[in-house]
């Protein structure tokens, strides 16, 4: 009988063990939940921030081609404008001269 109690006495502390164990444990996993709940959280915020960069990047970028295309086709224009104001200067040269040699031929 004396094994008995000591076996019950036994079961009952390593019950308790495990309660506390258990208890532990429980403790443990809900820091863990909320920390991963907490990472979670902070890992969706960082990736909308990179979602939003990239975003802004493509828009960025599509901006930039834009700008030069623009840019390319205002020197073009730049470059057939001079060239053509260019030819009118030499024709308004070349009839000025002409002008003043039929006044100095008429003198």
């Amino acid at each position: 009988m004396a094994d008995a109690a000591r076996e019950r006495r036994e079961a009952i502390r390593q019950l308790a063990d495990a309660r506390h164990r258990l208890a532990a444990a429980e403790d443990t996993l809900a820091r863990a939940q909320a920390e991963m709940k907490r990472a979670e959280t902070e890992y969706d915020a960082a990736n909308d921030g990179f979602t939003a960069a990239e975003q802004a990047l493509d828009t960025a970028r599509e901006q930039r081609a834009r700008a030069r295309e623009g840019r390319y086709a205002a020197r073009q224009a730049h470059e057939r404008t001079a060239t053509a104001a260019a030819r009118l200067q030499r024709r308004v040269t070349e009839r000025a001269e002409w002008l003043d040699r039929m006044g100095d031929q008429q003198h």
